[in-house]
């Protein structure tokens, strides 16, 4: 079964960009690297509450750098999107995004693509968090980019709770 969630990931990335634009970066010793690890755990915190528990998905978040990944959280493209691919592997030291851009629509061929974290390109600046980091699980004209992460605009595509996978990460 699968709910659609994009509503809670929209207000979610609302709240999460106050705390970081309002509350760390205004204040220079909030704004240093050692503060971003301190973010992270209380954005952790506001998607197990805002996200998890809303969904009625009870589940302590581990990996606060990717706090989506306590359920199976699907991201489908509304219309045409693209898929900025990291020619390295997740765990691989570094990321070249846009190594190759594959693009995607609703009328495809099968994907499956999993929510791992918003992302910005800037940590110590100002946030919007417009894009999506995504796992690729399935990319049927693609199938060598299985494995990887990619990033997507988020306002192109909808979020959804695939109940089926839970805990089955």
């Amino acid at each position: 079964m699968k709910v659609d969630c994009t509503d809670e990931f929209l207000r979610f990335r609302e709240i999460a960009r106050l705390v970081w634009n309002l509350g760390f970066l205004p204040n220079p010793k909030l704004r240093e690297w050692d503060s971003v690890e301190l973010y992270r755990e209380a954005t952790a915190r506001l998607f197990e509450g805002m996200v998890l528990h809303a969904l009625g998905y009870q589940g302590r978040i581990e990996n606060k750098s990717s706090p989506g990944e306590v359920a199976y959280f699907q991201v489908e493209p509304k219309g045409e999107i693209e898929l900025r691919v990291d020619r390295n592997r997740p765990d691989e030291a570094g990321h070249v995004w846009g190594d190759p851009v594959v693009r995607l629509s609703s009328g495809s061929a099968p994907s499956r693509l999993r929510f791992v974290r918003f992302f910005d390109w800037d940590m110590l600046g100002p946030r919007d968090f417009g894009l999506l980091e995504v796992g690729i699980d399935q990319l049927t004209d693609r199938p060598e980019l299985v494995g990887r992460h990619a990033l997507l605009e988020f306002r192109c595509c909808s979020v959804w709770l695939v109940e089926d996978n839970v805990g089955k990460q």
